[in-house]
């Protein structure tokens, strides 16, 4: 039987056109996942707020006990989930994060995913002064190096020096010390963290998903994440 993955949703607010609000799911991330056996789910807030965080900053929201139990209940459904890129980053991102680390549910974070999985874990973000580095038009920015070959990133990867894109303007600065930092970018930026103790922890700065056709290492990321979820 196929795993289902949830992939939680992102608020996006566009009010240029009609004013309309969104809950958006990155299309890329369902075609990386269905096209490698797992099946997809939206997970979207249980909340009566129309109008969530702008910004990826840590929010200080708080969920209430009935917000809480609602979005469990979708969270216990998945195998898997997936705290995908944007720009912003709410706080029923980050009690995922949190959730999913105390249940060791396999949980991949990708971009502003990886932000929320440092911020909820105890840890900070900065914003980068200079982004020349964000590239989103280009297949490969800058280089990364594997700065542990034991690491489960490694194992799925299997080398230790290659190419990513850049599509970000935060950066991990404070590191919890449940995490471990296994990747580094060209410019000494952290690329890769993951919990060495759980069955599938990890939070990427990159985009693995827009270059699961092209790039078969980034590919198996996926391929693992979904085996890690049907155990």
């Amino acid at each position: 039987m196929q795993p289902v993955i949830g992939i939680v949703t992102k608020y996006f607010n566009q009010d240029t056109y009609y004013g309309w609000s969104w809950m958006r799911i990155s299309n890329n991330l369902r075609y990386a996942l269905i096209k490698n056996g797992a099946s997809v789910l939206g997970i979207l807030p249980q909340s009566e707020k129309l109008c969530f965080q702008e910004m990826d900053e840590h929010d200080e929201t708080v969920m209430d006990e009935n917000e809480k139990k609602n979005f469990v209940r979708f969270l216990s459904m998945c195998d898997g989930i997936i705290l995908q890129g944007g720009i912003n980053s709410c706080y029923y991102e980050e009690f995922t994060a949190q959730y999913c680390y105390e249940k060791d549910i396999p949980l991949l974070g990708i971009c502003a995913g990886y932000n929320t999985i440092i911020r909820a874990l105890g840890g900070k973000t900065r914003k980068l002064e200079n982004l020349d580095h964000e590239k989103p038009f280009e297949k490969y920015v800058h280089g990364l190096t594997v700065t542990d070959e034991n690491s489960l990133f490694y194992s799925i990867v299997k080398e230790k020096e290659f190419m990513v894109n850049s599509i970000h303007q935060y950066v991990g600065d404070v590191i919890p010390p449940c995490l471990k930092v296994v990747a580094n970018s060209s410019d000494g930026q952290v690329e890769v963290v993951e919990a060495p103790e759980k069955k599938f922890y990890m939070g990427i700065k990159y985009h693995p998903e827009l270059l699961c056709d092209c790039d078969k290492k980034q590919n198996d990321i996926f391929t693992a994440f979904i085996k890690a979820c049907k155990h």
